[in-house]
């Protein structure tokens, strides 16, 4: 890979994960969805002292829990968004790249899903048809 496409996937990855997440605190389940590839090999993993473990597998399951969580909470709160990512390690290889980092975000008090504080990230991503999708999230919240 040359140096101008691995600096277009770099952006166009950071961009992917920068999406996906405003999506979700805005509760766009649509704009969410698109920033998935849609299979059931993909999964989410992630921990946090209110909630403990999650592991959710298959598009079919994370998808169906996502729509669930958003119509419970639908009121959107874009400053969950406001995040600062550090650190980040990202690595691609042809269509397949990951790429962890610490992620800094704000209580906005939103109990089921903002993410204060520090927060150790990682993503896995394939490329298919030209665009970069989700495959794997992993995060462990550990707060303040």
């Amino acid at each position: 890979m040359n140096p101008v496409e691995q600096q277009s996937d770099s952006a166009a990855i950071m961009q992917l994960i920068a999406d996906e997440s405003i999506a979700f605190w805005n509760k766009d389940f649509e704009a969410w969805a698109r920033c998935w590839q849609h299979t059931d090999y993909i999964r989410r993993t992630g921990w946090w002292a209110r909630g403990g473990i999650t592991v959710t597998e298959g598009w079919e399951a994370l998808s169906s829990r996502v729509r669930e969580t958003m119509a419970a909470y639908p009121e959107p709160n874009p400053t969950a968004a406001r995040v600062r990512r550090e650190n980040v390690n990202l690595h691609i290889n042809g269509d397949i790249a990951w790429v962890t980092f610490d992620q800094y975000g704000e209580d906005t008090g939103d109990l089921e899903m903002d993410m204060p504080g520090l927060s150790r990230e990682m993503r896995v991503l394939e490329k298919h048809e030209g665009a970069w999708k989700i495959v794997y999230v992993n995060w462990l919240l550990e707060g303040e």
